[in-house]
């Protein structure tokens, strides 16, 4: 497994609620996504087992209210769950609760590896810590929840880039909002330097057939993930995933028209995962099924 991707069998709580309440509705377990576990539940009024969290843990509540009994901060307190409302709960903390009420909600788990990551390259002191929080309201947030809910209802078809870069933009808006230390973060605007974007652009280009990821566009940048998702958007209008896919479309295209390869062929070179997941992926792109595609070139 690549360092840093999230691992139910390192994880014990993951594990001891899976245990007790079954499976998730939908889950990012398989789409291989680092440092970011992402699933939606529906449950009815159930106990939560005491548990010492390992990683960062975001909820966000969908059914409104739930009712539920929680023990924070030593106390035990009674809390209406409204829709939209976000828990934050960081590593290291201790949880128990009774939901009295049948609950939906979307559980976002981050591994303290990729806050550290984002800390460093936003400048933030060595020890940062993320305030826990019980029942925030944060657009940026449920925004990014909800595309990762939205993602996996998808079949997670934009790929493990599009899921990496959700989880960056969490981090960092964790660090920036959430956390006891705040830092004035350099804005940087103008987009990539000429020659860092022909650079990222060609290996992009060269590497469709691979599984590409963030980190490694950003090293090819020589910059931080964080900053380098941000300037390649401004230098292409594109989102590091969209340019992506828009290119492995564009490839599909060329090589469908010459009619020289099978179509799962094709999705093979270009490096979807599975046939279904090409055929899906340029449907959803081009309103037309790969053969429908070919067929009338």
């Amino acid at each position: 497994m690549p360092e840093g991707e999230v691992s139910q069998a390192r994880d014990p709580e993951a594990n001891l609620i899976k245990g007790k309440f079954g499976v998730p509705m939908l889950s990012s377990e398989k789409a291989g996504w680092n440092s970011i576990l992402v699933e939606y539940w529906q449950m009815p009024a159930h106990e939560l087992p005491p548990q010492l969290l390992s990683d960062y843990i975001i909820n966000l509540h969908f059914k409104h209210p739930t009712k539920a009994e929680i023990m924070w901060d030593g106390r035990l307190l009674s809390k209406n769950f409204t829709h939209g409302e976000i828990t934050i709960l960081p590593p290291g903390m201790s949880c128990k609760g009774i939901s009295l009420e049948d609950s939906d909600f979307l559980v976002l788990r981050l591994q303290p590896t990729l806050i550290t990551q984002v800390a460093g390259e936003l400048g933030y002191a060595d020890r940062v810590e993320i305030t826990p929080n019980l029942g925030v309201i944060s657009p940026q947030i449920q925004n990014i929840g909800l595309a990762l809910k939205a993602e996996l209802e998808a079949g997670c078809l934009s790929g493990r880039l599009y899921g990496e870069s959700l989880a960056t933009a969490l981090a960092s808006h964790l660090l920036q909002q959430h956390s006891t230390y705040r830092q004035n973060i350099q804005s940087y605007t103008g987009g990539l330097p000429k020659y860092k974007l022909c650079k990222t652009l060609e290996y992009i280009n060269e590497n469709l057939e691979n599984e590409l990821v963030l980190a490694e566009l950003a090293s090819v940048a020589e910059i931080s993930s964080y900053h380098f998702a941000r300037l390649f958007k401004q230098s292409t209008g594109f989102t590091p995933h969209q340019y992506v896919i828009n290119c492995r479309i564009e490839r599909a295209k060329k090589l469908l028209t010459e009619k020289k390869m099978s179509i799962a062929e094709i999705g093979d070179a270009i490096g979807f995962q599975s046939p279904s997941h090409f055929i899906a992926l340029f449907r959803k792109h081009t309103t037309m099924t790969p053969k429908a595609y070919r067929d009338r070139s």
